[in-house]
């Protein structure tokens, strides 16, 4: 049996060759910056394939989408930097306190969403914490649980479970929470049925799924009519993706993409 890996920081995104993102058909942030990361990867991006996100490009659009929502969302809803969970799966104890500590400022326990955008193996995909603000210890049937939105499930998502798993440990024990271990790791994972890409545009749906939980009122009627013990795995259905939607959310991403191209190469 192969010797299973961890996902691997040091790699970006864009990686040219053989993506798993691939279908078979300097930032100003008041966030911390992992050090030793390549955070820009201008030099080995395809300009030519404005559907490959690096992690600068991400973030920056991240905190673009941010600043146009509403007030009170910015206080239920809360994001980790693109290169967070990677650095903490793949450092050593002293770095991967840091990544707690930072991730502890964003009062995770307080928020009904938390998305957590995850970049391993040339491949995007989005974790979703859903409402840790209400914490049932008694019954992990009505207590928190994750969402893992993946556009290309071939790539077996369920891989990342363990790791996700580590991850969550760390942030309920760096905040010193009285649930035990046993109930954090029957918190539910469930992988719901999304939208699948047809190119290379897997980090242009995670970005389209944190846009959707923020914008989308369809989803938010959704979500509010249902109950902590039901089964999230349908989120998407009925009607809640629109092609049209997302075509016109992706050329946005694109002009974006070129814009800050731009205003890099005026600054150099």
């Amino acid at each position: 049996m192969p010797r299973r890996r961890h996902c691997q920081s040091n790699q970006p995104i864009d990686l040219d060759g053989e993506d798993e993102c691939k279908s078979k058909r300097s930032r100003t942030s008041s966030r911390p910056a992992v050090k030793g990361s390549n955070r820009i990867v201008s030099s080995r991006r395809d300009k030519t394939n404005q559907d490959k996100l690096d992690t600068r490009i991400f973030d920056l659009y991240m905190e673009d989408l941010w600043k146009h929502i509403e007030e009170d969302k910015k206080s239920a809803y809360a994001y980790l930097d693109s290169l967070w969970f990677n650095s903490y799966i793949n450092a050593s104890d002293e770095k991967k306190s840091k990544v707690l500590k930072w991730t502890k400022s964003l009062k995770i326990f307080s928020r009904q969403y938390v998305f957590v955008p995850i970049a391993c193996w040339g491949h995007w995909s989005l974790l979703v914490l859903c409402h840790f603000d209400e914490t049932d210890c008694s019954d992990a049937k009505k207590g928190p649980r994750m969402l893992l939105l993946d556009s290309l499930n071939q790539t077996d998502p369920t891989r990342l479970q363990s790791d996700i798993r580590r991850f969550i440990r760390g942030i309920y024990e760096t905040e010193e929470r009285e649930e035990s271990k046993h109930f954090i790791n029957k918190i539910r994972l469930e992988l719901p049925k999304v939208p699948q890409q047809n190119g290379e545009e897997c980090g242009i749906y995670v970005l389209y799924f944190i846009y959707c939980f923020l914008h989308s009122k369809k989803l938010a009627e959704v979500l509010e009519n249902k109950k902590l013990e039901e089964d999230f795995g349908k989120l998407f259905d009925d009607g809640l993706f629109d092609p049209e939607e997302f075509e016109k959310f992706r050329k946005d991403v694109h002009s974006f993409q070129v814009k800050r191209s731009t205003a890099v190469e005026d600054q150099g």
